[in-house]
């Protein structure tokens, strides 16, 4: 009977203390600078996408982690399907049968997508165990909290982890609750990271924040997207403008601008990129679509965030024309 501990895919960066304690980055920190980056670091510090991926044909998994009051739980899943959720607030020591396997069958270990967790033991014992790395496209998934999908039931049923199990893709989250802006921390891993496809879901905290105005936005929004283009010169990228939250769409914010002037104005920064470098692998998806009024009004509560059928709605949406894009199929 082996035992292999867990090889976690999703994270910039793990680092260990000396009593064998893991905690997680998504970030690559060069690039924060406290205290005015302090929100985002901390985000950064949440486990939203990072997991462990082992094949079995029998399996014990022991489990040994401490996670903040706000966490959201631990999933456990088998072939796929769900096996185990876990709460993952405070510490917590749990070993879970899972019985005879079918041979070669997929064990994987979503950690909390919500709220900051260490984890001190994570491994699998049984027969045949290994430690797999996913083989499919390396996704890139840059976002606020409705990419970070706290209100997800659990780590994977994220859309972004929806859409990657569809698709096999290894995911990299980089949603960030109130936190999207276009920072150079986020520019930066973006540019580090090896890649397939890219997605940026733009515009929703920098209107709620009134962060930048019109003008500014743009400009930041070409910036960004510039960068990562050069640095990533043959991976298709996708552009998300904001989804759907009715009482903001005609609202100005404290800079006058409205959400639909940002989802206008992202839309604008793509179409003269497109036009500038002619690219097909420049992809933009109107996120003012991907749920209808009615599916807003019925699965967005506090007008902002999905509920988890919302999150499935938009996984469902999605996943299509990421796979498109990262096909280098048509732009819009």
């Amino acid at each position: 009977m082996e035992s292999v501990h867990a090889h976690w895919a999703g994270a910039f960066d793990v680092v260990q203390d000396v009593e064998g304690w893991q905690e997680f980055r998504r970030l690559d920190t060069e690039l924060l600078m406290p205290p005015f980056t302090d929100g985002l670091a901390d985000m950064a510090q949440m486990t939203a996408g990072i997991r462990a991926t082992w094949t079995a044909s029998s399996g014990r998994l022991t489990l040994k982690a401490e996670g903040t009051a706000d966490c959201s739980p631990i999933d456990v899943l088998v072939d796929g399907q769900l096996a185990h959720r876990i709460p993952a607030a405070g510490r917590l020591s749990h070993t879970l049968e899972l019985g005879t396997l079918p041979a070669g069958a997929k064990v994987q270990l979503w950690l909390p997508q919500f709220g900051r967790v260490r984890v001190l033991d994570a491994s699998l014992q049984g027969e045949d165990v290994q430690s797999v790395q996913e083989p499919g496209k390396r996704w890139l998934a840059y976002g606020s909290s409705i990419t970070h999908c706290r209100e997800a039931a659990g780590p994977s049923e994220t859309w972004p982890a929806l859409v990657a199990r569809k698709l096999g893709w290894e995911l990299q989250s980089l949603g960030f609750a109130g936190e999207c802006q276009l920072d150079p921390a986020a520019a930066r891993t973006i540019q580090r990271l090896p890649a397939d496809v890219i997605s940026l879901c733009l515009g929703i905290n920098s209107y709620n924040a009134a962060a930048f105005s019109l003008r500014s936005y743009a400009s930041q929004v070409l910036g960004f997207i510039s960068n990562i283009l050069t640095a990533h010169p043959d991976v298709p990228l996708v552009v998300i403008t904001p989804v759907l939250s009715l009482p903001r769409e005609a609202t100005p914010n404290a800079v006058g601008a409205t959400l639909a002037d940002y989802r206008e104005a992202t839309a604008g920064v793509v179409a003269y990129l497109q036009r500038r470098s002619g690219e097909a692998r420049i992809h933009l998806v109107d996120g003012g679509a991907v749920l209808t009024e009615a599916e807003a009004l019925a699965h967005m509560p506090d007008t902002l965030h999905p509920d988890n059928a919302g999150y499935r709605l938009m996984a469902e949406r999605l996943g299509p024309r990421l796979a498109a894009a990262a096909a280098n199929g048509p732009k819009d």
